[in-house]
């Protein structure tokens, strides 16, 4: 009994939980970055997604001069 009840566990878990663990963080780590270069081109690639980011105290803020004028 105890033979065959080690050989399903071996085929359960044929890895080390280590390498599992690892896996699923890069797994993760991966999906997160694919997010924020989407987030990065979407302004890029879509216009409404360029108005929908554009809020008045944006617009306003770039409508002013980094410095003042002497007048």
């Amino acid at each position: 009994m105890s033979l065959a009840s080690s050989g399903l566990v071996a085929s359960i878990v044929p890895f080390e939980p280590t390498l599992g663990i690892a896996a699923v963080a890069s797994v993760m780590l991966t999906v997160f970055v694919i997010a924020m270069i989407a987030f990065a081109v979407a302004p890029l690639v879509s216009s409404s997604w360029n108005d929908y980011q554009r809020t008045p105290a944006t617009d306003a803020a770039a409508a002013q001069t980094a410095e003042p004028s002497d007048d």
